[in-house]
């Protein structure tokens, strides 16, 4: 938390110095797919989800923000009949530099703050077992088992946006979260600004 309130901070000092005549607000969605890498691959499936947010054009090249959203993930039944499923919540501070100021502006970009995990696995109900009429292990009955942590991560990003007013485009976002739970999003969205 002490994290998220330090980058907050910083994003608030840097728009004091920015001039009025050009600073705007804009609020945007995104939406898509995220596919698991590494270790997290091995227990779920392609996930969906997407991201709301809402940024602040310091001039024409540079922009700031705050993104919250879920990205929902659904179990590959590894190890087999335990049902695992996992739901990543990315809350992070945004950085993006444009590579141009108007009509297909490409850019890159780097998101810092926190991501909340959430997991669950089955386990299977089994009936007792015997050998030679003696009980050779107790019946178990099905049980859900979940866990949730809240790790510090990094979300570098290419994407383009085209349009004046009401913007779209779409982008690419590695979000390394510091656990197993690493993915890469591909979302489309829109932009719309708020004020001038």
């Amino acid at each position: 938390m002490k994290k998220i309130l330090i980058i907050v901070s910083v994003i608030l000092m840097i728009s004091t110095y920015t001039t009025k005549s050009y600073a705007q607000f804009s609020i945007g969605a995104k939406a898509g797919v995220a596919m698991p890498v590494g270790s997290f691959g091995q227990f779920v499936n392609m996930g969906f989800g997407g991201i709301m947010s809402v940024t602040y054009s310091i001039n024409d090249r540079i922009e700031i923000g705050f993104n919250a959203g879920m990205y929902v993930f659904k179990g590959t039944d590894y190890p087999v009949h335990t049902e695992p499923s996992a739901n990543v919540m990315p809350v992070v501070a945004d950085f993006k530099y444009y590579l141009s100021s108007e009509g297909f502006k490409p850019y890159a970009g780097l998101g810092l703050g926190m991501f909340l995990t959430s997991s669950s696995i089955t386990t299977p109900a089994t009936p007792a077992e015997y050998v030679g009429g003696a009980l050779k292990s107790p019946a178990t009955d099905l049980a859900i088992h979940k866990t949730s942590s809240a790790k510090f991560g990094v979300a570098p990003s290419l994407g383009f946006m085209i349009g004046d007013e009401l913007k779209w485009g779409a982008c690419a976002t590695y979000n390394i979260t510091f656990s197993d739970a690493n993915f890469v999003s591909i979302n489309f969205g829109i932009s719309y600004p708020i004020g001038k």
